[in-house]
């Protein structure tokens, strides 16, 4: 039985909110989770939450303390939040709701100081429930130092659906930070958005505001649990400059031709400077601004919508590392991830590939440690790819899919899959096509997420993040996928709700 599981005897409510009001600091978030268990599970409201509505007001009202009142209206947030189609949940979002007045009142109510910081971050998850009170509840933001970040999320949240100009994907980690895209990429942004069939127009805005609720209750959840998120300049990002050679202006492929195979008929390409055709079924592959495209048309409904995400990734990165890593206290760092990937990469003989390199940012850490004439970068966005190339010129860059990687079996040296694999719905088929491509005794190395064993922090973590599907890792899952394809686990490494492995591929 778990922490959250323990409040779902027959204690009465009132029993437990008392319980929870009278609790000692060591033993609040222990009686908080009791109290929880009685009213909400993953998402839905239990038979005790209609009743259980008043009596958590009232203790929102004289809790003695900002810690537990935190704890109050972070709960009253996740009845709100509760999506069973059932008329008992709308009965307890209804009750919730009517209580808006109060909520506001101790929301003007915080200061700067930072024992208000839980409270204010809690209140703030629970009112961007009720976009119909969007004007009254932003009156109030109005008059409290809240920051671009806090009040572009809650203006976002209360945003109705403007089909004309509906910003979707460009809200992530908070709206402001996309106010620096120049009016070109706006248009653009504008033109594909518009185009969009109004029930994914629709979904996509939802999804897009289940995000933001999701990231602002973790964080209220972290500071309630822990204190204030560690602050302090966001990480450098930026691709480092690497010295290696450049191959890849005198050979397209990079001198990695022999290890490539078509991505349909897997059999050999024959390479040209501006193409590689496939000697089994004929198939063109182009190489465009220096990159071989092996995608096969995979991606590219996606184009659109990533191609200014690279310029925003240094404000997205950290934001998604918090919500879905735990990060909150800064653990983590990317100087630490650049260490990892030194240390733990060992590479055989054979091309080190940089699966679902994104901007390259690691891609270049590869570079730097092993040459850049041994390092091939992969994704699936065009963008990405580009990105990698403007940053990187020297490193072979190659747009293609990792469900159907694009070469031979057992010619790379290593393989490294960083903040990546929880993209994939189910991460299987793309270790195991790891496993096809890895020689003997390679290394492959991957960070993702696994769950949170905190049942509340979990529901947080699970939410969606926009369009695209996040898919957290079970450890011994992970392991049994690894093994499946021929790799044994190295080492593994789980700092918060991280998931750093390093497997090595068995000799035959």
């Amino acid at each position: 039985m778990t922490a959250l599981d323990s409040g779902k005897a027959d204690t009465p409510v009132a029993n437990l909110v008392e319980s929870f009001v009278r609790a000692t600091p060591d033993r609040l978030g222990e009686e908080f989770r009791r109290l929880a268990a009685k009213v909400w599970e993953a998402g839905t409201v239990t038979a005790a939450a209609p009743d259980a509505v008043p009596a958590l007001v009232a203790a929102l009202d004289t809790a003695p303390a900002p810690a537990q009142r935190a704890r109050l209206a972070l709960l009253l947030g996740l009845l709100a939040e509760a999506s069973a189609p059932s008329a008992e949940a709308a009965s307890v979002r209804q009750a919730v709701h009517s209580r808006l007045p109060g909520y506001l009142e101790l929301l003007l109510g915080t200061a700067e100081a930072a024992a208000d910081e839980p409270i204010r971050q809690a209140l703030l998850f629970l009112v961007a429930h009720f976009p119909e009170d969007r004007e009254e509840i932003l009156a109030v933001a109005g008059k409290i130092d809240l920051g671009e970040e806090d009040l572009s999320r809650l203006e976002r949240c209360l945003k109705p659906l403007d089909a004309d100009d509906p910003a979707v994907t460009r809200v992530w980690p908070y709206p402001a930070v996309w106010s620096s895209l120049d009016e070109a990429d706006r248009d653009f942004d504008r033109q594909w958005m518009r185009q969009l069939p109004a029930e994914q127009l629709a979904l996509a805005w939802t999804l897009d505001t289940q995000s933001l609720l999701a990231y602002s209750g973790a964080r209220a959840f972290w500071t309630c649990e822990r204190g204030a998120v560690v602050g302090g300049p966001e990480p450098d990002l930026t691709l480092p400059t690497v010295e290696g050679v450049t191959a890849a202006e005198a050979d397209p492929l990079g001198g990695h031709g022999a290890a490539l195979r078509c991505p349909s008929c897997h059999a050999p390409l024959q390479v040209s400077n501006a193409a590689a055709t496939c000697t089994g079924c004929g198939v063109r592959h182009p190489v465009v601004d220096g990159y071989l495209d092996l995608s096969a048309g995979a991606g590219d409904a996606f184009d659109p919508m990533t191609r200014t995400v690279p310029r925003r990734y240094s404000d997205i990165r950290p934001a998604f590392l918090r919500w879905k890593g735990s990060n909150w206290d800064g653990e983590v760092t990317v100087s630490g991830e650049d260490e990892y990937l030194r240390t733990h990469v060992r590479p055989v003989d054979g091309p080190i590939l940089d699966l679902a390199a994104g901007t390259g940012r690691w891609t270049s850490v590869l570079a730097e440690t092993f040459g850049a004439d041994r390092v091939i970068a992969l994704d699936l966005s065009r963008a990405m790819m580009e990105e990698t190339r403007r940053g990187l010129p020297e490193v072979f860059g190659v747009r293609g899919n990792a469900l159907a990687l694009p070469f031979t079996d057992a010619s790379l040296g290593a393989v490294n899959c960083w903040n990546a694999l929880q993209s994939l719905p189910d991460p299987a088929p793309a270790i195991a096509e790891v496993g096809r491509c890895l020689r003997p005794g390679g290394t492959f190395t991957l960070m993702t997420f696994r769950p949170s064993l905190d049942p509340l922090y979990r529901y947080f973590q699970t939410r969606p993040f926009g369009l695209v599907p996040v898919t957290l890792s079970d450890p011994e899952q992970l392991r049994g996928q690894l093994a499946a394809a021929g790799m044994r686990v190295r080492e593994q490494y789980t700092p918060g709700s991280f998931l750093f492995i390093t497997a090595v591929r068995d000799r035959d």
